[in-house]
Protein backbone atom coordinates (compact mmCIF):
# COMPACT_ATOMS: atom_id res chain seq x y z
CA UNK A 1 0.00 0.00 0.00
CA UNK A 2 1.15 3.46 -1.10
CA UNK A 3 2.28 5.72 1.77
CA UNK A 4 0.59 9.15 1.50
CA UNK A 5 3.22 12.22 0.94
CA UNK A 6 4.30 13.61 4.21
CA UNK A 7 4.49 17.56 3.30
CA UNK A 8 1.34 19.42 3.64
CA UNK A 9 -0.32 20.23 -0.06
CA UNK A 10 1.45 16.92 -1.30
CA UNK A 11 -0.82 14.63 1.44
CA UNK A 12 -4.19 16.52 0.66
CA UNK A 13 -3.86 16.03 -3.37
CA UNK A 14 -3.14 12.26 -2.68
CA UNK A 15 -6.04 12.07 0.09
CA UNK A 16 -8.18 13.26 -2.09
CA UNK A 17 -7.50 11.49 -5.21
CA UNK A 18 -7.99 8.10 -2.58
CA UNK A 19 -10.95 9.74 -1.11
CA UNK A 20 -12.51 9.90 -5.19
CA UNK A 21 -11.36 6.38 -5.78
CA UNK A 22 -13.31 4.62 -3.15
CA UNK A 23 -16.34 6.63 -3.86
CA UNK A 24 -16.08 5.53 -7.21
CA UNK A 25 -15.01 2.00 -6.15
CA UNK A 26 -18.26 2.69 -3.86
CA UNK A 27 -20.58 3.71 -7.20
CA UNK A 28 -19.15 0.82 -9.27
CA UNK A 29 -20.83 -2.22 -6.51
CA UNK A 30 -23.86 0.35 -6.20
CA UNK A 31 -24.45 0.23 -9.99
CA UNK A 32 -23.65 -3.50 -10.19
CA UNK A 33 -26.24 -4.25 -7.82
CA UNK A 34 -29.02 -1.72 -9.14
CA UNK A 35 -28.37 -3.97 -12.52
CA UNK A 36 -28.75 -6.96 -10.18
CA UNK A 37 -32.12 -6.19 -8.69
CA UNK A 38 -34.20 -4.87 -11.79
CA UNK A 39 -37.72 -4.06 -9.55
CA UNK A 40 -35.23 -1.46 -7.93
CA UNK A 41 -33.43 -0.40 -11.30
CA UNK A 42 -37.45 0.22 -12.38
CA UNK A 43 -38.67 1.84 -9.57
CA UNK A 44 -35.61 4.44 -9.68
CA UNK A 45 -35.51 4.99 -13.31
CA UNK A 46 -39.02 6.06 -12.88
CA UNK A 47 -38.48 8.06 -10.59
CA UNK A 48 -35.45 9.71 -12.10
CA UNK A 49 -32.92 8.96 -10.07
CA UNK A 50 -30.85 7.14 -12.53
CA UNK A 51 -28.12 8.40 -15.09
CA UNK A 52 -28.17 5.44 -17.59
CA UNK A 53 -25.01 6.72 -18.81
CA UNK A 54 -23.71 4.78 -15.61
CA UNK A 55 -25.38 1.70 -16.38
CA UNK A 56 -22.87 -0.62 -18.03
CA UNK A 57 -25.32 -3.17 -18.88
CA UNK A 58 -26.45 -2.04 -23.02
CA UNK A 59 -29.63 -3.18 -22.77
CA UNK A 60 -30.52 -1.84 -19.24
CA UNK A 61 -28.67 1.57 -20.48
CA UNK A 62 -31.91 1.62 -23.18
CA UNK A 63 -34.20 0.64 -21.36
CA UNK A 64 -33.45 3.35 -18.83
CA UNK A 65 -33.27 6.19 -21.39
CA UNK A 66 -36.08 5.12 -22.81
CA UNK A 67 -38.04 6.03 -19.32
CA UNK A 68 -35.98 8.76 -18.99
CA UNK A 69 -37.33 10.09 -22.35
CA UNK A 70 -41.06 9.47 -21.31
CA UNK A 71 -43.69 11.77 -19.61
CA UNK A 72 -42.06 13.23 -16.55
CA UNK A 73 -45.56 13.74 -14.66
CA UNK A 74 -45.86 12.25 -11.28
CA UNK A 75 -48.97 10.00 -12.17
CA UNK A 76 -47.69 9.00 -15.35
CA UNK A 77 -44.15 8.23 -13.92
CA UNK A 78 -45.91 6.14 -10.70
CA UNK A 79 -48.51 4.56 -13.09
CA UNK A 80 -45.35 3.67 -15.69
CA UNK A 81 -43.18 2.05 -12.48
CA UNK A 82 -46.13 -0.57 -11.54
CA UNK A 83 -47.03 -1.25 -15.76
CA UNK A 84 -43.11 -2.08 -15.80
CA UNK A 85 -42.93 -3.97 -12.17
CA UNK A 86 -46.09 -6.41 -13.81
CA UNK A 87 -44.50 -6.84 -16.96
CA UNK A 88 -40.96 -7.69 -15.35
CA UNK A 89 -42.96 -10.69 -13.55
CA UNK A 90 -45.66 -11.66 -16.30
CA UNK A 91 -44.01 -11.27 -19.61
CA UNK A 92 -40.58 -12.45 -21.37
CA UNK A 93 -39.59 -8.79 -23.71
CA UNK A 94 -39.12 -6.30 -21.21
CA UNK A 95 -35.89 -5.83 -22.73
CA UNK A 96 -35.97 -7.09 -26.46
CA UNK A 97 -37.04 -5.49 -29.71
CA UNK A 98 -39.38 -6.26 -32.75
CA UNK A 99 -38.30 -6.07 -36.26
CA UNK A 100 -40.84 -4.39 -38.19
CA UNK A 101 -40.21 -3.19 -41.95
CA UNK A 102 -36.28 -3.63 -40.95
CA UNK A 103 -36.31 -1.68 -38.06
CA UNK A 104 -35.43 -2.85 -34.49
CA UNK A 105 -38.05 -1.04 -31.92
CA UNK A 106 -37.64 -1.66 -28.07
CA UNK A 107 -40.88 -3.23 -26.66
CA UNK A 108 -40.16 -0.67 -23.77
CA UNK A 109 -41.44 1.57 -26.52
CA UNK A 110 -44.57 0.64 -27.02
CA UNK A 111 -45.15 -0.11 -22.98
CA UNK A 112 -44.73 3.61 -22.47
CA UNK A 113 -46.87 4.73 -25.07
CA UNK A 114 -49.82 2.38 -23.76
CA UNK A 115 -48.77 4.13 -20.65
CA UNK A 116 -49.44 7.48 -21.95
CA UNK A 117 -52.81 6.27 -23.42
CA UNK A 118 -54.03 4.44 -20.30
CA UNK A 119 -57.31 6.80 -20.26
CA UNK A 120 -58.35 4.22 -23.29
CA UNK A 121 -57.55 1.55 -21.32
CA UNK A 122 -60.70 -1.25 -21.85
CA UNK A 123 -58.88 -3.49 -19.15
CA UNK A 124 -56.32 -3.45 -16.31
CA UNK A 125 -52.77 -4.96 -17.14
CA UNK A 126 -53.26 -7.61 -14.03
CA UNK A 127 -56.37 -9.10 -16.15
CA UNK A 128 -54.14 -10.23 -19.04
CA UNK A 129 -53.39 -13.91 -19.11
CA UNK A 130 -50.23 -15.14 -21.54
CA UNK A 131 -50.05 -18.43 -23.66
CA UNK A 132 -46.98 -18.11 -25.56
CA UNK A 133 -43.45 -17.13 -24.61
CA UNK A 134 -42.76 -15.51 -28.04
CA UNK A 135 -41.53 -11.69 -27.36
CA UNK A 136 -43.60 -10.76 -30.07
CA UNK A 137 -47.04 -12.59 -29.52
CA UNK A 138 -47.03 -11.65 -25.71
CA UNK A 139 -46.38 -8.17 -26.49
CA UNK A 140 -49.42 -7.90 -29.54
CA UNK A 141 -51.54 -9.91 -27.26
CA UNK A 142 -50.78 -7.43 -24.10
CA UNK A 143 -51.36 -4.44 -26.65
CA UNK A 144 -54.49 -5.73 -27.90
CA UNK A 145 -55.98 -6.84 -24.22
CA UNK A 146 -55.32 -3.23 -22.96
CA UNK A 147 -57.04 -1.15 -26.03
CA UNK A 148 -58.43 -3.22 -28.67
CA UNK A 149 -62.38 -5.19 -28.36
CA UNK A 150 -61.71 -6.01 -32.35
CA UNK A 151 -59.07 -7.80 -34.17
CA UNK A 152 -56.16 -5.58 -35.33
CA UNK A 153 -53.60 -6.88 -37.96
CA UNK A 154 -50.07 -7.71 -36.26
CA UNK A 155 -48.14 -5.08 -38.16
CA UNK A 156 -50.38 -2.29 -36.15
CA UNK A 157 -48.18 -3.22 -33.19
CA UNK A 158 -45.69 -0.37 -34.94
CA UNK A 159 -47.81 2.28 -33.88
CA UNK A 160 -46.78 1.31 -30.29
CA UNK A 161 -43.05 0.70 -30.72
CA UNK A 162 -42.45 4.05 -32.92
CA UNK A 163 -41.44 6.62 -30.40
CA UNK A 164 -41.08 8.98 -33.06
CA UNK A 165 -43.64 12.22 -32.91
CA UNK A 166 -45.33 11.18 -36.26
CA UNK A 167 -46.46 7.47 -34.47
CA UNK A 168 -48.91 9.38 -32.63
CA UNK A 169 -51.65 9.40 -35.54
CA UNK A 170 -51.19 5.27 -36.17
CA UNK A 171 -51.54 4.78 -32.20
CA UNK A 172 -54.80 6.44 -33.09
CA UNK A 173 -55.77 4.26 -36.41
CA UNK A 174 -54.83 1.21 -33.80
CA UNK A 175 -57.33 2.15 -31.63
CA UNK A 176 -60.07 3.17 -34.15
CA UNK A 177 -59.65 -0.23 -35.38
CA UNK A 178 -59.32 -2.01 -31.89
CA UNK A 179 -62.86 -0.02 -30.94
CA UNK A 180 -64.19 -1.88 -34.39
CA UNK A 181 -64.05 0.97 -36.67
CA UNK A 182 -63.51 0.55 -39.82
CA UNK A 183 -60.07 2.14 -40.96
CA UNK A 184 -61.84 3.89 -44.05
CA UNK A 185 -63.30 6.24 -41.50
CA UNK A 186 -60.03 7.23 -39.74
CA UNK A 187 -57.65 9.68 -41.14
CA UNK A 188 -55.38 7.85 -43.06
CA UNK A 189 -52.52 9.15 -45.59
CA UNK A 190 -54.37 8.52 -48.19
CA UNK A 191 -58.22 7.87 -48.90
CA UNK A 192 -59.03 3.95 -48.65
CA UNK A 193 -61.44 2.31 -51.30
CA UNK A 194 -63.43 -0.85 -50.00
CA UNK A 195 -60.71 -2.90 -51.84
CA UNK A 196 -57.83 -0.95 -50.36
CA UNK A 197 -58.95 -1.06 -46.83
CA UNK A 198 -59.46 -4.92 -47.52
CA UNK A 199 -55.75 -5.23 -49.36
CA UNK A 200 -54.59 -3.01 -46.72
CA UNK A 201 -55.72 -5.47 -43.26
CA UNK A 202 -54.23 -8.46 -45.37
CA UNK A 203 -50.24 -7.00 -45.60
CA UNK A 204 -47.76 -9.11 -44.36
CA UNK A 205 -47.06 -9.55 -40.24
CA UNK A 206 -43.25 -8.17 -41.05
CA UNK A 207 -44.53 -4.76 -42.83
CA UNK A 208 -44.29 -1.45 -41.53
CA UNK A 209 -48.37 0.64 -41.27
CA UNK A 210 -47.22 2.49 -43.96
CA UNK A 211 -46.01 -0.11 -46.43
CA UNK A 212 -49.04 -1.86 -45.21
CA UNK A 213 -50.93 1.19 -46.84
CA UNK A 214 -48.96 0.99 -50.01
CA UNK A 215 -49.40 -2.91 -50.08
CA UNK A 216 -53.22 -1.97 -50.14
CA UNK A 217 -53.37 0.37 -52.31
CA UNK A 218 -51.15 -1.37 -55.06
CA UNK A 219 -53.33 -4.73 -54.65
CA UNK A 220 -56.59 -3.05 -54.94
CA UNK A 221 -55.22 -1.57 -58.26
CA UNK A 222 -54.43 -5.04 -59.46
CA UNK A 223 -50.83 -5.24 -58.64
CA UNK A 224 -48.58 -8.11 -56.70
CA UNK A 225 -45.75 -8.32 -53.68
CA UNK A 226 -43.50 -8.05 -56.12
CA UNK A 227 -44.43 -4.44 -57.12
CA UNK A 228 -44.69 -3.37 -53.91
CA UNK A 229 -41.71 -4.41 -52.58
CA UNK A 230 -39.98 -2.60 -55.47
CA UNK A 231 -41.87 0.64 -54.90
CA UNK A 232 -41.24 0.28 -51.31
CA UNK A 233 -37.37 0.36 -52.51
CA UNK A 234 -37.89 3.88 -54.05
CA UNK A 235 -38.53 7.76 -52.69
CA UNK A 236 -42.34 5.84 -52.35
CA UNK A 237 -41.34 3.94 -49.24
CA UNK A 238 -43.18 6.05 -46.87
CA UNK A 239 -44.62 8.89 -48.59
CA UNK A 240 -47.90 9.28 -50.22
CA UNK A 241 -47.68 13.28 -51.10
CA UNK A 242 -49.16 14.33 -54.84
CA UNK A 243 -50.87 10.67 -54.67
CA UNK A 244 -53.06 11.14 -57.56
CA UNK A 245 -49.93 10.96 -59.99
CA UNK A 246 -48.21 8.14 -58.14
CA UNK A 247 -51.36 6.00 -58.31
CA UNK A 248 -51.44 6.93 -62.37
CA UNK A 249 -47.92 5.70 -62.27
CA UNK A 250 -48.27 3.02 -60.33
CA UNK A 251 -51.54 2.12 -62.63
CA UNK A 252 -48.65 2.14 -65.77
CA UNK A 253 -46.46 -0.21 -63.65
CA UNK A 254 -49.39 -2.66 -63.54
CA UNK A 255 -50.59 -2.05 -67.13
CA UNK A 256 -46.76 -3.07 -68.48
CA UNK A 257 -45.88 -6.16 -66.26
CA UNK A 258 -43.10 -6.93 -68.35
CA UNK A 259 -40.93 -3.98 -67.95
CA UNK A 260 -38.05 -5.02 -65.81
CA UNK A 261 -38.79 -4.26 -61.85
CA UNK A 262 -34.87 -2.84 -61.65
CA UNK A 263 -36.00 0.15 -63.72
CA UNK A 264 -39.03 1.02 -61.49
CA UNK A 265 -36.73 3.17 -58.85
CA UNK A 266 -34.77 4.98 -61.75
CA UNK A 267 -38.31 6.00 -63.35
CA UNK A 268 -39.62 7.10 -60.30
CA UNK A 269 -37.01 9.36 -59.49
CA UNK A 270 -36.97 10.82 -63.24
CA UNK A 271 -41.13 11.49 -62.53
CA UNK A 272 -39.92 12.84 -59.14
CA UNK A 273 -37.53 15.45 -60.82
CA UNK A 274 -39.45 16.20 -64.26
CA UNK A 275 -42.39 17.40 -62.18
CA UNK A 276 -41.89 17.90 -58.76
CA UNK A 277 -38.07 18.95 -58.45
CA UNK A 278 -36.92 22.90 -58.75
CA UNK A 279 -33.74 23.73 -60.31
CA UNK A 280 -31.42 25.73 -58.52
CA UNK A 281 -28.78 27.97 -61.12
CA UNK A 282 -25.70 29.84 -60.54
CA UNK A 283 -26.08 33.19 -62.45
CA UNK A 284 -22.49 34.80 -63.26
CA UNK A 285 -22.22 37.17 -60.73
CA UNK A 286 -22.92 34.21 -58.28
CA UNK A 287 -26.43 34.33 -57.22
CA UNK A 288 -28.66 31.43 -57.57
CA UNK A 289 -31.79 31.33 -58.68
CA UNK A 290 -34.30 28.60 -58.55
CA UNK A 291 -36.59 28.05 -61.64
CA UNK A 292 -39.79 25.76 -61.96
CA UNK A 293 -39.81 21.78 -62.46
CA UNK A 294 -38.79 20.69 -66.19
CA UNK A 295 -42.36 19.55 -66.85
CA UNK A 296 -44.67 20.60 -63.74
CA UNK A 297 -47.73 19.24 -66.46
CA UNK A 298 -46.15 15.81 -66.89
CA UNK A 299 -48.39 12.45 -66.70
CA UNK A 300 -48.56 9.02 -67.55
CA UNK A 301 -51.06 9.80 -70.21
CA UNK A 302 -50.41 7.53 -73.93
CA UNK A 303 -46.87 7.13 -72.39
CA UNK A 304 -45.07 4.13 -73.82
CA UNK A 305 -42.25 1.88 -71.98
CA UNK A 306 -39.59 1.99 -74.14
CA UNK A 307 -40.39 6.18 -74.89
CA UNK A 308 -40.03 6.20 -70.82
CA UNK A 309 -36.83 4.52 -70.69
CA UNK A 310 -35.22 6.37 -73.13
CA UNK A 311 -36.49 9.74 -71.76
CA UNK A 312 -35.02 8.17 -68.19
CA UNK A 313 -31.44 7.21 -70.46
CA UNK A 314 -31.41 11.05 -71.46
CA UNK A 315 -31.96 12.20 -68.10
CA UNK A 316 -28.91 10.59 -66.85
CA UNK A 317 -26.93 11.97 -69.09
CA UNK A 318 -28.05 16.38 -68.31
CA UNK A 319 -27.91 15.55 -65.32
CA UNK A 320 -23.96 16.00 -64.76
CA UNK A 321 -23.71 19.03 -67.11
CA UNK A 322 -26.99 20.42 -65.06
CA UNK A 323 -25.89 20.07 -61.72
CA UNK A 324 -22.28 21.21 -62.05
CA UNK A 325 -23.73 24.80 -62.68
CA UNK A 326 -24.27 24.73 -58.53
CA UNK A 327 -21.47 24.24 -55.60
CA UNK A 328 -23.97 22.67 -52.97
CA UNK A 329 -22.08 20.75 -50.40
CA UNK A 330 -24.16 18.46 -47.53
CA UNK A 331 -23.30 18.31 -43.44
CA UNK A 332 -21.83 14.71 -42.55
CA UNK A 333 -24.90 12.42 -41.84
CA UNK A 334 -22.86 11.26 -38.22
CA UNK A 335 -22.99 8.15 -39.65
CA UNK A 336 -19.48 5.92 -39.32
CA UNK A 337 -18.15 5.01 -42.48
CA UNK A 338 -16.30 1.18 -43.11
CA UNK A 339 -12.74 0.46 -44.08
CA UNK A 340 -12.36 -3.73 -44.62
CA UNK A 341 -8.40 -5.03 -44.37
CA UNK A 342 -7.19 -8.22 -45.32
CA UNK A 343 -4.66 -10.25 -43.25
CA UNK A 344 -2.09 -7.99 -44.67
CA UNK A 345 -4.11 -4.59 -43.02
CA UNK A 346 -4.37 -4.00 -47.24
CA UNK A 347 -8.09 -2.09 -48.08
CA UNK A 348 -10.67 -4.39 -49.64
CA UNK A 349 -14.03 -2.65 -49.24
CA UNK A 350 -15.13 0.49 -47.92
CA UNK A 351 -18.55 2.93 -47.66
CA UNK A 352 -17.52 6.47 -47.71
CA UNK A 353 -20.10 9.58 -47.62
CA UNK A 354 -20.80 11.32 -50.51
CA UNK A 355 -20.85 15.22 -49.75
CA UNK A 356 -21.36 17.43 -52.42
CA UNK A 357 -23.46 17.23 -55.84
CA UNK A 358 -20.01 17.26 -57.35
CA UNK A 359 -19.53 13.54 -55.85
CA UNK A 360 -22.92 12.25 -56.56
CA UNK A 361 -22.69 13.50 -60.30
CA UNK A 362 -19.24 11.81 -60.75
CA UNK A 363 -20.91 8.66 -59.02
CA UNK A 364 -24.18 8.39 -61.40
CA UNK A 365 -21.63 8.62 -64.51
CA UNK A 366 -19.39 6.56 -63.36
CA UNK A 367 -22.62 3.94 -62.49
CA UNK A 368 -24.67 5.24 -65.11
CA UNK A 369 -27.84 5.78 -62.81
CA UNK A 370 -29.48 9.11 -61.55
CA UNK A 371 -28.17 9.31 -58.00
CA UNK A 372 -27.36 13.24 -58.70
CA UNK A 373 -31.28 13.53 -58.68
CA UNK A 374 -30.90 13.44 -54.68
CA UNK A 375 -28.57 16.55 -54.41
CA UNK A 376 -31.76 18.67 -52.78
CA UNK A 377 -32.78 15.53 -50.24
CA UNK A 378 -28.87 15.36 -48.99
CA UNK A 379 -28.65 18.79 -48.62
CA UNK A 380 -31.76 19.10 -46.52
CA UNK A 381 -31.00 16.46 -44.46
CA UNK A 382 -33.35 13.65 -45.88
CA UNK A 383 -31.18 11.07 -46.69
CA UNK A 384 -27.16 10.37 -47.02
CA UNK A 385 -26.05 8.91 -49.94
CA UNK A 386 -22.62 6.23 -49.81
CA UNK A 387 -20.38 5.27 -52.27
CA UNK A 388 -19.67 0.95 -51.61
CA UNK A 389 -15.86 0.73 -53.47
CA UNK A 390 -13.30 -2.25 -54.13
CA UNK A 391 -9.49 -1.84 -54.23
CA UNK A 392 -8.56 -3.80 -56.97
CA UNK A 393 -4.88 -3.97 -59.14
CA UNK A 394 -5.35 -0.37 -60.61
CA UNK A 395 -7.38 1.32 -57.86
CA UNK A 396 -10.62 1.86 -56.18
CA UNK A 397 -13.43 -0.05 -58.22
CA UNK A 398 -17.22 1.24 -57.71
CA UNK A 399 -19.58 -1.25 -56.61
CA UNK A 400 -23.02 -0.12 -55.15
CA UNK A 401 -23.89 3.10 -53.81
CA UNK A 402 -26.27 3.18 -50.94
CA UNK A 403 -29.23 5.20 -49.53
CA UNK A 404 -29.63 5.64 -45.69
CA UNK A 405 -32.57 7.32 -44.29
CA UNK A 406 -33.22 7.63 -40.71
CA UNK A 407 -30.38 5.52 -39.91
CA UNK A 408 -31.78 2.65 -42.49
CA UNK A 409 -30.47 1.43 -45.47
CA UNK A 410 -33.41 1.35 -48.32
CA UNK A 411 -31.69 1.45 -51.19
CA UNK A 412 -28.36 0.22 -52.56
CA UNK A 413 -28.09 -0.10 -56.83
CA UNK A 414 -24.59 -0.55 -58.82
CA UNK A 415 -23.84 0.21 -62.47
CA UNK A 416 -27.05 0.33 -64.28
CA UNK A 417 -28.95 -0.03 -61.51
CA UNK A 418 -28.35 -3.84 -61.02
CA UNK A 419 -29.10 -4.76 -57.52
CA UNK A 420 -26.23 -5.89 -55.43
CA UNK A 421 -24.88 -9.19 -55.17
CA UNK A 422 -24.72 -11.67 -52.00
CA UNK A 423 -21.14 -10.56 -51.38
CA UNK A 424 -22.23 -6.96 -51.81
CA UNK A 425 -24.63 -7.55 -49.01
CA UNK A 426 -22.39 -9.23 -46.78
CA UNK A 427 -20.39 -5.92 -46.78
CA UNK A 428 -23.57 -3.61 -46.26
CA UNK A 429 -24.84 -6.50 -43.51
CA UNK A 430 -21.18 -6.02 -41.92
CA UNK A 431 -21.11 -1.88 -42.14
CA UNK A 432 -24.85 -2.05 -40.51
CA UNK A 433 -23.32 -3.72 -37.49
CA UNK A 434 -20.41 -1.31 -37.41
CA UNK A 435 -22.03 1.73 -37.73
CA UNK A 436 -25.75 1.01 -36.44
CA UNK A 437 -27.59 1.16 -39.07
CA UNK A 438 -30.42 -0.93 -40.27
CA UNK A 439 -30.73 -3.15 -43.70
CA UNK A 440 -34.06 -2.07 -45.08
CA UNK A 441 -36.38 -4.99 -45.62
CA UNK A 442 -36.36 -4.47 -49.58
CA UNK A 443 -32.49 -4.35 -49.83
CA UNK A 444 -31.97 -8.05 -51.53
CA UNK A 445 -29.32 -9.16 -53.62
CA UNK A 446 -30.22 -10.70 -57.20
CA UNK A 447 -31.01 -13.92 -58.29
Amino acid sequence: MARPPTHRPGWLVWHQRKESERRARERTVEIERLQNNIDNLIVKACRGEIDPSELTRASLRDFCSAIARSKRDEPSRSSLADLLLFMHRASDFLFESATIGGRELPYINGLIKLNDRRSSWLAQPRSWRWQSHNARRQFSSFARHLVARFPVPVFMDEAWLDAAPGARRARDWFVHMGLGKNIRTAKTPIPLTKMMAHHFLEAPNTFGIMAAFRWGQVHALGGDRRLTEALLGSRLSNSFVHDDFWSSVIRFFIANPMLDRRHIGPIIDYLHDQKFESIEIVREDGTVASEAPPQPNLSMRGRSPSALLNAVERWHGELGRRTKLTGQTFKRSGHKGLRLTNADGALTWQLRELLSEAELAAEGRALHHCVVSYASSCAAGECSIWSMERRTDTGLAKHQTVEVRNSQIVQCRGKFNRLPTAREIAVLETWARHAGLKLGAYVSARD
